[in-house]
């Protein structure tokens, strides 16, 4: 993946760290744009969501969710906040 396409995406590295040491109920924000739209074509988006899903399974100790922060339109497209926070 070439670096500017993560201007918006950490990676998995960086949220496996946060991990390791984030206290319970901190969270921050490892994604910002419309990730099914973003990630429709680009298999690396595609394996970092496998990958994340699949830490998760494993591990239980975060949860992943999204905030709507701008709405979109015919055209524009919205833009979320994509979060993860530890359990």
């Amino acid at each position: 993946m070439k670096p500017t396409e993560r201007k918006n995406m950490m990676t998995f590295e960086e949220i496996n760290n946060w991990v390791a040491s984030a206290k319970k109920g901190e969270k921050m924000v490892y994604y910002k744009g419309f990730y099914a739209e973003d990630s429709k074509n680009k298999y690396e988006f595609r394996k970092f969501s496998l990958d994340l899903l699949d830490f998760e399974k494993k591990t239980r100790s975060f949860i992943l969710y999204q905030n709507k922060i701008e709405a979109g339109d015919q055209n524009k497209k919205p833009v979320y906040e994509y979060y993860i926070e530890k359990n």
